[in-house]
């Protein structure tokens, strides 16, 4: 992996940790390969579709800097009862006759023809695209979020007026998933201790706003969890902490600098989300820390470090290769990561004391280390203690996108008289150059095939989930029901 060898200190070595994890045979894939890739096809490279700088968003992809900092641009993507109409393609030729649907389980393909393109990384670049698009909010969905917003601040102001009520984290940031947790803190003047969480718990359940509620009191953070009475949204409330605000701030600002870190975000954090690592008092990896993850890898990759590549072009390989550098080539036990000053590597013996500590004496092995930009003595992943499942997880990833590429690659674009090698490379070839203006041909059709099926899917109470959202808000159920409590 190449940009796990870019770091501060060019003597540094980023390697695997001794212990054993499920990985492709040696034979399969080549691990010390700066890249992997496949064969080219004689069809001209084609751009992927995605909006550019200042262009409206004709799939709900977030625009790039410079344009509307509302997410919700979004004119030819419908809301039809929980489900998305992929808006027509115009580089679609209506001469070629009726494309086929999506694979089953694969509701984010739509009917789009991903085998006319020209390369098999740039349809993994496109079908993980609109698996973003399939997965991020609508304007519904966030609608019917401020609303549950509104009625928790209404229900908190009854029990303590001098209270204020702030949202943070994914819902400011837009990086929330169907089924991600609302995020709320209280804040007053003399804070806040043990009896007032169950004081809160039991007004919630007198309101008849919540169900399942649930105080952890003896966590680092404290928190009352419950699910909203009428949609089922899970809710988190924390108090008096305001450390979760400030990295909403840094996340947004990285957010806008890279365009390429949200969809990236939204990819590993689903990914995490189905494989159940990213529950921190799990030991999984939260939020912030993947972000800062994401944010470490794209600033250390060499090609987008000189601006061979624009990373938005890129989406199929760069995931691939942050699968391959955090599930097979980190050194974990030795290494830790930071964004500070344009980001960097840096070995664990440099760092405090405070950051090695952890469970049993194992830690310092199967922790890895972020520092928060915002606080350089907080150590973001110190908790993530389930860091060995975590990187196996990766490694599969790595592995089944890899595996299902090559395997597209030979059905496609390779015929009797070519040789087949059973290790391809993702280079300058295949990967879609900063400045490129090219299109596809569009010779090659096939049926509708998912390169990422084995990797991501939709369970069934996501899909259920969305589509009770979608009923609440438009038989208007919720939005009455905040205006009969007085809702501010």
């Amino acid at each position: 992996m190449a940009a796990a060898g870019t770091g501060s200190n060019p003597d540094m070595e980023i390697e695997n940790d001794n212990k054993p994890i499920n990985h492709p045979k040696k034979n399969e894939f080549d691990l010390g390969a700066d890249f992997i890739a496949f064969e080219d096809s004689d069809d001209e490279d084609e751009p992927i579709n995605h909006p550019k700088k200042n262009e409206p968003s004709k799939t709900g992809r977030p625009p790039h800097k410079g344009a509307t900092n509302s997410y919700f641009d979004r004119p030819t993507t419908e809301f039809h009862g929980g489900k998305r109409r992929r808006p027509v393609d115009e580089d679609e030729d209506p001469d070629e006759g009726p494309m086929t649907g999506p694979p089953p389980g694969c509701p984010w393909m739509g009917h789009r023809n991903y085998s006319k393109m020209a390369s098999v990384p740039i349809m993994l670049t496109q079908e993980l695209w609109d698996f973003v698009d399939y997965i991020s909010p609508t304007k519904e969905e966030h609608q019917i979020r401020e609303y549950v917003v509104r009625l928790v601040r209404k229900t908190v102001k009854d029990l303590w007026s001098n209270a204020d009520v702030v949202v943070f984290g994914s819902f400011d940031t837009m990086l929330y998933l169907p089924t991600s947790d609302l995020d709320i803190v209280l804040l007053r003047d003399g804070g806040f201790n043990k009896l007032d969480l169950n004081r809160l718990a039991s007004h919630l359940r007198r309101s008849g706003i919540a169900n399942e509620v649930t105080v952890i009191s003896k966590a680092k953070v404290p928190l009352v969890k419950f699910k909203e009475s009428i949609t089922g949204i899970p809710v988190d409330i924390s108090f008096n902490l305001t450390n979760g605000i400030d990295s909403g701030q840094v996340i947004s600002t990285y957010i806008n600098e890279i365009p390429a870190l949200r969809p990236l975000t939204m990819l590993v954090k689903y990914f995490l989300m189905i494989k159940n690592h990213n529950e921190v008092y799990k030991g999984g990896i939260g939020s912030y820390t993947t972000v800062i993850m994401i944010l470490s890898f794209l600033q250390m990759h060499p090609q987008i470090q000189v601006g061979n590549i624009d990373p938005m072009d890129n989406l199929g390989v760069l995931l691939i290769e942050f699968f391959e550098l955090y599930g097979l080539c980190f050194n974990y036990t030795r290494v830790g990561l930071t964004v500070r000053d344009n980001g960097s590597y840096f070995e664990k013996k440099d760092m405090p004391t405070n950051h090695r500590s952890g469970r049993s004496g194992q830690a310092q092995k199967l922790l890895l280390s972020c520092i928060d930009p915002n606080d350089p003595t907080n150590d973001t992943a110190k908790g993530s203690y389930s860091l060995q499942k975590i990187r196996e997880v990766f490694a599969g990833a790595y592995g089944a996108l890899t595996q299902a590429v090559q395997n597209r690659d030979r059905e496609l674009f390779m015929d009797d008289k070519r040789v087949s090698s059973s290790h391809v490379q993702f280079d300058d070839r295949n990967r879609v150059a900063a400045d490129s203006k090219q299109k596809s041909s569009g010779l090659h059709r096939s049926t509708q095939v998912s390169l990422i099926k084995e990797v991501y899917q939709v369970p069934m109470h996501i899909i259920r989930h969305r589509q009770k959202i979608a009923k609440v808000f438009l038989d208007g159920t919720y939005p009455s029901h905040v205006w009969r409590s007085n809702c501010p």
